[in-house]
């Protein structure tokens, strides 16, 4: 079911929940995993080269290899010999990872725990493979749990792709599927705000089915909420398994590879986040 789901793993915990994750999906998924274990050494920049009796020391790639092969063996204990392949890489890590995201049906990443510092700690490499990867990116925060996918949509192509990725992911886990369309009245039509949501919900509901007919077993739950939708879909990450976005939204801007609600979800949300970009032919 698919080419294969792609990690990228470094020495940190946070990688190494990255890698269970991406596991545990592709066992649901019936995927192969791929691990990327990239580092980076340029010569040209060590201070002390071409200084007379200088010998660089040796860079620890047998380190960068145990990792990798750690990493590797993980994935073929759970999935199977021919299931499980691995990458070293000399390469930035963004780079090595987008480079075989192109063959990949999902992206893994991890990412720090939300704090105070949340958008700094988030770092490049997801920020950076989350806006170019061809595939959907899911950025790994705290171990794997149970709940709800919750998938956030305005109308609009990218969203499209999120749901279409959503409905996929409740049905290789189980769990149920909750899509939400934010709005916001305005303040001059406070009095016709119910039947409007109404509306919303009978046209989101109309939307869906589609997709319903093509995933029959997946639990659906519609909810139309009005307030900003970063806001809403960060309070809805403390309960939920995943939270899906499209890459831009409504109104997107060519160039901003990522929009504000996908933005504010991986520096804040409670869960891991999955980013879809449009499919490009």
């Amino acid at each position: 079911m698919g080419k294969y789901i792609l990690v990228g793993v470094d020495d940190t915990p946070e990688s190494q929940i990255a890698l269970r994750w991406a596991v545990e999906a592709a066992q649901e998924r019936g995927s192969a995993v791929r691990v990327v274990r990239a580092y980076l050494h340029e010569v040209g920049n060590w201070p002390a080269l071409g200084v007379e009796g200088y010998v660089p020391s040796t860079p620890p790639v047998d380190l960068y290899q145990a990792d990798l092969d750690a990493a590797v063996r993980f994935a073929q204990d759970r999935l199977g010999h021919e299931r499980g392949s691995g990458w070293l890489a000399n390469q930035a890590p963004a780079d090595a990872i987008l480079a075989e995201a192109v063959d990949a049906d999902m992206v893994v990443v991890g990412t720090r725990s939300r704090n105070k510092m949340s958008a700094a700690v988030l770092g490049s490499v997801a920020t950076s493979v989350a806006s170019k990867a061809p595939c959907p990116v899911v950025v790994v925060r705290g171990d794997r749990r149970s709940g709800p996918v919750v998938v956030g949509t305005d109308g609009s192509v990218d969203s499209d792709e999120a749901l279409a990725f959503a409905f996929e992911q409740a049905t290789a886990s189980g769990q149920p599927l909750t899509v939400v369309y934010c709005w916001r009245p305005q303040e001059q039509h406070v009095e016709s705000a119910e039947s409007t949501s109404e509306l919303l919900k009978n046209w989101l509901a109309e939307s869906l089915e589609p997709y319903r007919a093509k995933h029959p077993a997946v639990r659906v739950k519609v909810s139309v909420l009005e307030g900003r939708a970063s806001a809403k879909l960060v309070d809805l990450s403390q309960d939920a398994s995943l939270v899906v976005v499209g890459s831009r939204g409504r109104g997107g801007v060519a160039g901003l590879l990522l929009g504000s609600v996908s933005q504010s979800l991986l520096h804040h949300a409670d869960s891991p986040v999955a980013v879809v970009r449009q499919r490009q032919d």
